[in-house]
């Protein structure tokens, strides 16, 4: 009976555990959050409308995103999660980028939005940018980490909001020179709280 509990004790500590975590990420309601699906292998250009649905779940709106595997993009540099990120500065247009997702909510119902934003002073880039934020009909800036060289580095943020509508749209974009900024972004969750 000893060696019973002493092998078996653990593994259902284990799976109780692994039952846990797997609730955590169940309650994000957005789909692909952090980009994984399809994958790029090193750096996808998403700027015309038959690529604005290239990412599962997300839609690209202005002159698109870039889609990067970032460690094949930028040595040394990882994701927030996962290995590919989106960049909202888009370098083939100068007019800015933004992706777009929408969710099922509940009116009245408040909600956390919880991202990853990152920069670099990769490419002679300036290592600051600007993300800004739309959901709910509330509109927010925030500013990515300022980079102080070339490796990527990333902050995390979060940001509250009251659902207005049964179909709530997250959006985010970045209206910067894309030749002077970044504007990363990853592991975007929004949970019910």
């Amino acid at each position: 009976m000893n060696g019973f509990k002493k092998y078996i004790a653990p593994l259902l500590l284990s799976a109780a555990l692994l039952g846990a975590g797997g609730n955590a990420v169940a309650a994000n309601l957005l789909v692909n959050g952090s980009f994984e699906l399809p994958g790029c292998s090193v750096s996808c250009v998403l700027d015309t409308t038959q690529k604005a649905n290239f990412i599962t779940g997300w839609t690209t709106f202005l002159s698109g995103a870039e889609y990067f595997n970032m460690p094949a993009s930028i040595g040394g540099s990882v994701a927030a999660d996962g290995v590919v990120i989106v960049d909202l500065a888009n370098n083939v247009y100068g007019n800015g980028g933004g992706i777009q997702q929408n969710f099922a909510t509940t009116v009245g119902a408040k909600y956390r939005l919880t991202f990853s934003a990152g920069n670099s002073r990769y490419a002679s880039r300036s290592g600051d940018g600007v993300i800004q934020v739309k959901v709910a009909g509330q509109t927010a800036t925030f500013n990515t980490p300022s980079a102080n060289g070339g490796t990527v580095e990333w902050n995390t943020i979060t940001y509250d909001f009251t659902a207005t509508t049964a179909q709530t749209t997250l959006a985010f974009s970045n209206e910067q020179n894309p030749y002077a900024n970044f504007a990363f972004i990853d592991n975007v969750i929004v949970e019910p709280i």
